[in-house]
């Protein structure tokens, strides 16, 4: 697995509080009470698509490969979690607390996670294409090799954040980024990007790399 399991939480006394629903907090309760005590055997994800997990802090917790297609998410509390190789397309994550977890390889095509809180987090070779980050937090958070095509970052925190490194980069075709704080953001990236406020306006190549420079970012690369 991408992520190790051992240093998250893996028991019902982990959850810091369960869900309002009745349903979620069952699949909750039978995930967990299913996990095996070693944390390197392969774990049965949780089912949680559709479910409504509102009310809940699953901080910390081993949610590895969850399943949470068009979950809802919302304001719930996931920090430092462990999601590598879930499953959120089409879920409903706004204003939810995902500072410090890990994404990587998780899948959030079409999900909405506006103003989600994601500083810090672990994105790497995640696939978020056409999902709703409007005013997300994303400081410091590791991009590298990540899908965002058609994403929307109008307005989000990307300071300090990391793209691609040398050898990788982050697509961000079409992505509309226009009021997005990007000082100190470093690494490799691959567009056309939209910058346009009002009305599309795609920029790539050198226009793009002085579109980043004159947004404090000229440590970002843009690769054709």
């Amino acid at each position: 697995m991408e992520t190790m399991s051992e240093n998250f939480g893996r028991t019902r006394g982990d959850v810091g509080s369960f869900p309002h629903d009745a349903t979620a907090k069952q699949a909750l309760e039978t995930y967990l009470d299913a996990l095996p005590d070693d944390p390197q055997i392969v774990l049965p994800p949780l089912a949680g698509n559709g479910l409504d997990f509102s009310g809940a802090d699953l901080s910390g917790l081993d949610l590895l490969g969850a399943y949470l297609d068009e979950a809802i998410l919302d304001d719930v509390k996931l920090r430092d979690a462990n999601l590598g190789g879930a499953s959120l397309v089409g879920a409903r994550m706004r204003g939810a607390d995902l500072s410090g977890a890990s994404l990587r390889k998780a899948q959030g095509r079409a999900s909405d996670a506006q103003k989600a809180l994601l500083a810090d987090a672990d994105l790497r070779s995640c696939e978020f294409e056409d999902a709703d980050l409007q005013n997300s937090d994303l400081r410091r958070a590791k991009l590298g090799n990540a899908w965002l095509a058609g994403a929307d970052l109008r307005g989000a925190d990307l300071q300090a954040c990391a793209f691609g490194g040398p050898t990788t980069s982050t697509a961000l075709c079409e992505v509309r980024m226009a009021g997005s704080r990007l000082a100190r953001a470093t690494g490799h990236v691959r567009g056309p990007v939209d910058v346009g406020a009002t009305s599309p306006h795609l920029l790539d190549g050198d226009d793009l790399q002085r579109w980043f420079a004159d947004h404090g970012a000229p440590e970002v690369e843009v690769h054709n």
